[in-house]
């Protein structure tokens, strides 16, 4: 299988919420140049405590044009609940944009990016970080997948920096107060912005690429 870094970020769910979560997934997509109907049309609410089923699903991997350079992006949601991680005292809905590694990468062995993608992801990011505002938005990779949203609700301390950028609201300030030094930082209004510097080389929110 191939692997993934994604744009990702999570958002207490329920039935009563669960539809309004997506058609804000689905008009943020749409505003990326994204094509959304599989989530405006296919997915259902489906969960039930009795069954420990979980709802998720993602749609097919889209071609976007990145000025010339071809991307291929996967819109992809799923529901953790306490019967999948013990620790949750809620459901969560992950929403996230997958985009194939190899496509990315310029080096693997660093992770480095390409630079003709760094200011479409980080322009990607800062969209999702202006819509969903609840645990902030994480670029991660196949290995950090989740990690640092886990750090978060379950009290894993050893992986809240286990993220290659990210943008976080007010609320969590104190607790990404004490930034490493392999971390590009900015604050700015609401946000707090990181990017690890073996990733980005440069910080990304001055990229006028």
């Amino acid at each position: 299988m191939p692997e993934y870094s994604q744009i990702q970020t999570y958002l207490k769910c329920d039935q009563n919420n669960f539809y309004s979560i997506i058609k804000n997934f689905s008009v943020t997509l749409n505003s990326l140049g994204l094509d959304a109907k599989y989530f405006t049309n296919e997915l259902e609410w489906e969960y039930t405590d009795e069954e420990n089923s979980h709802v998720g699903g993602g749609d097919y991997a889209q071609l976007l044009d990145n000025n010339g350079n071809p991307l291929h992006i996967r819109p992809y949601v799923m529901l953790w609940t306490p019967q999948v991680i013990s620790e949750l005292q809620e459901s969560w809905l992950e929403v996230s944009l997958l985009f194939g590694s190899e496509e990315i990468v310029f080096n693997s062995s660093t992770g480095q990016l390409k630079d003709e993608h760094k200011s479409l992801l980080w322009a990607m990011m800062k969209h999702f970080s202006e819509q969903f505002k609840e645990s902030g938005v994480y670029f991660t990779n196949e290995a950090t997948d989740g990690r640092p949203w886990e750090a978060l609700v379950c009290g894993a301390q050893d992986n809240m920096w286990a993220f290659d950028a990210a943008i976080l609201p007010k609320h969590l300030f104190d607790v990404y107060r004490d930034s490493p030094k392999e971390m590009y930082l900015k604050k700015k209004g609401n946000m707090l912005c990181f990017a690890r510097k073996s990733i980005w080389t440069s910080e990304p929110w001055h990229n006028k690429n």
